[in-house]
Order: structure tokens, then sequence, then C-alpha cells
């Protein structure tokens, strides 16, 4: 059966109902005008880097094996490494995200410094579009949430720090970064693009500028654990060579100094015996001094390069909201609202009349 009958007839249904139609896309498109206007100014700033990849192989199309699709590196040299596949899932982290909220942005205008959370306080993070989320598809939500006991609720005494536990003012502000800070990678040409949107272009500037210094210090913290771990266990045992060095080198000095004018096997097999011990502690301290200095090369090695092909930027003029956008999502919107609400206002009778017939009482 030909679906051109069925089209006609609807499309005759909608011309007749023109005029309900067209007032209702008005109103629409008067609402969107409303949250056009009111909605605030965004101010995208971005920031482009480019991390030195250490591994021979490299990224994107040259990236085999399971371990390397999930940005880990299991080399036969057990290197610790993050590739840049897994950037964007530390940046969308609740920890990196607590950061982000602790780092310290300036204000242009007074020039305090104060923290990305007591500014995200200071402003409102919901427009126009979030509140008419908030009641009507989220009515139902705050309505169980009015009615719900308090009691329910239990609090929770954590004893294990490791788990995180969030504010509400937290959870807000987290959610507002989760929607308005990107972290993104270019598997093709391997970059990284950072970006936020914020009302104050300046404000938008400096918490790009924060991330980015964030991300790249957790990188190269991370990929050096490994070669600073051993750093430090050298440097120790290093000092440690050097005191028992010293202390070999003193006591055959002393002993030497002792007995200039002695000749006897006692005293010649004692200074054989502490010349031994001093030419082992120095080999030992030598081969450590060589270890030491191998072990600081590994880790300006394993220190990630990063190469900033766009820095940060204080955009000159906002980006959104784009009204004209805004406008016809509203006009579409009451189109297809007041459409459905015609036609089925139009076919229930005949609908309900078929149910009933086919379920007689």
């Amino acid at each position: 059966m030909s679906q051109t009958p069925i089209i006609e007839e609807l499309f005759s249904i909608l011309l007749k109902r023109k005029r309900f139609l067209l007032t209702v896309v008005l109103v629409f498109v008067l609402l969107g005008a409303v949250v056009a206007i009111f909605s605030p100014k965004e101010y995208v700033s971005k920031t482009i880097i480019l991390p030195q990849i250490s591994s021979s192989q490299g990224l994107g199309k040259k990236l085999g094996g399971f371990a390397k699709l999930v940005g880990l590196n299991f080399a036969e040299n057990s290197k610790n490494e993050i590739f840049p596949t897994l950037y964007p899932v530390i940046a969308n982290s609740i920890p990196f995200q607590k950061e982000v909220l602790s780092s310290h942005v300036v204000d242009a205008v007074t020039g305090d410094s104060l923290r990305v959370t007591e500014y995200l306080s200071d402003i409102n993070l919901k427009g126009p579009t979030d509140y008419l989320k908030e009641y009507t598809i989220g009515l139902p939500g705050k309505v169980v949430g009015i009615f719900k006991s308090e009691q329910e609720e239990t609090p929770l005494n954590l004893t294990d720090t490791t788990i995180v536990k969030l504010s509400e003012i937290e959870k807000e502000q987290i959610e507002y970064l989760e929607e308005n800070i990107s972290v993104t990678f270019n598997e093709v040409e391997g970059y990284i693009e950072i970006y936020s949107m914020l009302p104050d272009a300046a404000f938008s500037a400096q918490l790009t500028k924060n991330v980015q210094v964030l991300l790249q210090n957790y990188i190269i913290e991370f990929n050096i654990s490994k070669a600073k771990d051993e750093l430090d266990y050298l440097e120790k045992r290093h000092e440690e060579a050097k005191t028992n060095y010293d202390e070999k080198r003193n006591a055959l000095g002393r002993f030497r100094d002792q007995n200039k004018n002695y000749i006897r096997s006692a005293i010649e097999n004692r200074y054989e015996q502490l010349k031994t011990e001093n030419d082992l502690a120095f080999s030992v301290y030598s081969q450590l001094s060589s270890e030491l200095e191998t072990a600081k090369l590994q880790v300006k090695r394993d220190t990630p390069i990063f190469t900033i092909l766009k820095p940060v930027s204080i955009p000159p003029e906002p980006t959104g909201p784009n009204k004209a956008l805004i406008l016809f999502g509203y006009a579409l919107l009451g189109f297809f609202l007041g459409s459905g609400f015609t036609l089925f206002k139009t076919y229930w009778p005949s609908i309900k009349s078929n149910l009933s017939q086919s379920n007689p009482k």
C-alpha cells in the first residue's frame, strides 16, 4: 500500500489547523527569543599542544595491540608511560577536576587572586535552557525529591581516604566543568586540543591555561615516576657509599701516618687489609656514581616534552549564544509539538473507539 495518501491526509489535517500551528510556533519563537536574550555570553579559549611520544612505534595508525589501544605502554623496559589517548579520560576524572577547582585565577579588574571554585560560586551556573529542562523534563524528579523522606538518606562515614566524596556544591561545579571544558586527542595529527567556555573572556583563558599546566604536570609526574624512584634509591645508596668510602680512606690515611717508621708483618698485613677495604669502597662508590648519572639522564629522557602549537589567548568576542540557532530550534520544537497535539486530537477518538471494541467489558 502506498504511503502517499497517508502523507497527504496528514498534511491536509495540519493545513486545516494552520492558524493553531502558527500560534504555537509563534509562542515558541517568543520563548526562544527570551532564552536567547537572557542567555549569558560564552567566551571560548583554546590551546593546542603536541606531546612528544617516546615510543618508536608512535600513535594513531601505528598503535598495535590491546594495551596501546587503551593508552598504556607495556614495552619490554616496563617504563611508565601514558599515551595521549588517555589524556581526555584523565581530564574528566574527579581528582583532576577537583585540582582544577583548587587552581587560581586572577580578576583582571580588581587584580585579586581567587580559586576557580570561588569564581564559580559567584556566577550563575544555570542558564534559561537549564531552568526550562529542570521544570519540564526534570519536574517529576523534583516532585519525588520533595516527598522523599530525609530519614531514608544515611550519612556515609567513610574511613577509606581513597574513596572520593563530593559535596553538593562540588558536584554542581564539576558537572559545569565537564560541560564547559574539553580535552580531545586528534588521532590523525597527534595533537591535544584543550578549550574552556566561560561567561568571562579573561577567566576562560586562565582556566584553559590551568587545565593545560595541570595536565602536563600530571603526565610528567606519572611518566617519570619509575625513573624518579630509581633515582631516589640510587641517591641514597650513593650517599651511603660515599660515607663508607670516606671512612675507609680516612682510616687508611691515619694508619699510614701512625706507622711510617715501622716495618713489621702485622702492620704490613693490617695496611693491606685497610687498603683492600678502601679500594672496594671506592669501587662501589665509583659504580654507584656512574649509575646515578645514568638515572639522572633516564629521568630527563622519560620527561615528556610538550610543544605549544597554539598558545592560550583571550578571546576578543563571544562565540555564543547563537541566537538565530536558538530561535530556529524553538520554532522547530513548537511546530513538532503543535503538529503532534493536532494529530493526536484528530485520531484519538477513533483510536479510543477501536480500543473499546477490541476490549469489551
